[in-house]
């Protein structure tokens, strides 16, 4: 069985790759803990995983955020 960490992460990188967080969105512990039903342990964990894949962003004043997909994400699609 998966830990709570790991399937928040696959949670949020799908949402992410649907397009239901869009660039740009800001990522909330509190917020995505409480919509997935999980403490903000494994939120953590799941964002901090992310962040190093490169697919959300911290930015100034702001938190962590969806980052555009890289260019060579783009090429793929097309």
């Amino acid at each position: 069985m998966a830990s709570r960490a790991e399937w928040v992460y696959a949670w949020v990188r799908s949402a992410i790759q649907q397009g239901r967080l869009r660039p740009g969105q800001r990522l909330r512990e509190e917020a995505l803990a409480q919509e997935l039903g999980v403490s903000r342990t494994p939120v953590r964990e799941a964002l901090r995983r992310l962040e190093a894949e490169g697919l959300i962003e911290p930015l100034p004043r702001q938190g962590l955020v969806v980052r555009d997909p890289p260019e060579e994400d783009l090429a793929d699609l097309c």
